[in-house]
C-alpha cells in the first residue's frame, strides 16, 4: 500500500467516524446537537464582528471617500481624457531616420495631454528616518 492510498484511507475513515458520532448524537440528544451548532455560530459570528471592527477603520474609508470626491471634482474640471497609447511606428520611424530626432520629440512631448493629478492626502513635512535604511 503507498503512502497516497494510505493517507487517503485514513481520511475517509476519520470523516466516516465523525459521520456516524454526528447520527448517534443527533438520535440520543438532539437539543444538544442544536445547542452546539448555536454556540458556534454565535462563536463565529463574535469572531467576524470584532475583525470588522478592528480592521475597517475609519482612514481607509476616508480616503477613499476623498479620492472618490477629487476624481469627480477632476472629471468636472478636466472632462473625459482621451489620450491613446503611444504606438510602436514612431519607434520603428525614428530607429530608421536619426535626422529628424528633435523634430519627432518635440511634437510628441505637444502631442501628449498632461495628466490631472489631485494630492488627496499626504505627509509633506515629514523627515525621513536615516537610520532604518
Amino acid at each position: 500500500m503507498n503512502g497516497r492510498s494510505f493517507t487517503f484511507a485514513i481520511f475517509v475513515l476519520i470523516i466516516g467516524l465523525a459521520i456516524f458520532g454526528l447520527v448517534s448524537s443527533v438520535i440520543t440528544d438532539p437539543m444538544g446537537v442544536l445547542r452546539n451548532i448555536g454556540i458556534m455560530l454565535a462563536v463565529v459570528g463574535i469572531f467576524y464582528l470584532l475583525y470588522k471592527m478592528f480592521t475597517n477603520s475609519s482612514g481607509s474609508a476616508n480616503s477613499q471617500s476623498s479620492y472618490k470626491r477629487a476624481a469627480k471634482q477632476s472629471s468636472r474640471k478636466h472632462g473625459k481624457q482621451n489620450v491613446a497609447p503611444l504606438s510602436n511606428s514612431f519607434f520603428k520611424s525614428n530607429s530608421s531616420n536619426d535626422k529628424g530626432k528633435k523634430g519627432n520629440l518635440s511634437s510628441l512631448k505637444r502631442k501628449r495631454k498632461q495628466s490631472h493629478l489631485t494630492v488627496i492626502e499626504g505627509k509633506k513635512n515629514k523627515k525621513k528616518d536615516r537610520a532604518s535604511f
